[in-house]
């Protein structure tokens, strides 16, 4: 008989233990996962300025390559003036060469639009998962608080 009191009391012991520790599990595991958030957020927000800031830097080395491409074109019109009559004999061959250049920087020109479109698609990308996860971990924060303001004092 005294051998199934003990192990009664034990089990009591033991189920009081439990009762007593879940809500300290469940406060880590909280804990935890809010850290695992913060961490991603960090990461998230790192990679979305850095790509920023190479989508920057893309974007200058395109408006530089725009302007000589550009300053090529008025050059090729400059050539190809329709109050002379068209261009002029003497300066055709020399026409035909800026033409072709100009030629090769289009296709160039646009090879790098498209990569800084591609860019600036990925940056707008990042920033959005970013935002994202900010705002889970706002939601995450706003459910928590308005769960603890509906708790009776000193049970959280």
């Amino acid at each position: 008989m005294r051998n199934l009191i003990l192990l009664l009391l034990a089990g009591a012991s033991v189920v009081v233990v439990a009762l007593a520790g879940a809500p300290i599990l469940e406060r880590h595991r909280r804990v935890s996962e809010m850290q695992t958030l913060w961490a991603t957020l960090d990461q998230a927000r790192y990679s979305a300025d850095s790509c920023k800031v190479a989508l920057a830097r893309e974007e200058e080395t395109f408006f530089r390559f725009d302007r000589r491409v550009d300053s090529l074109r008025n050059v090729v019109d400059a050539y190809e003036d329709p109050a002379q009559g068209g261009v002029p004999e003497a300066e055709y061959l020399e026409y035909l060469k800026r033409f072709d250049q100009y030629n090769d920087l289009v296709e160039d020109w646009q090879i790098r639009a498209d990569s800084l479109q591609a860019e600036e698609a990925r940056c707008r990308e990042l920033v959005e998962t970013h935002n994202a996860l900010a705002d889970s971990i706002q939601t995450i924060r706003e459910e928590r608080r308005a769960t603890q303001e509906g708790m009776p004092e000193g049970s959280s």
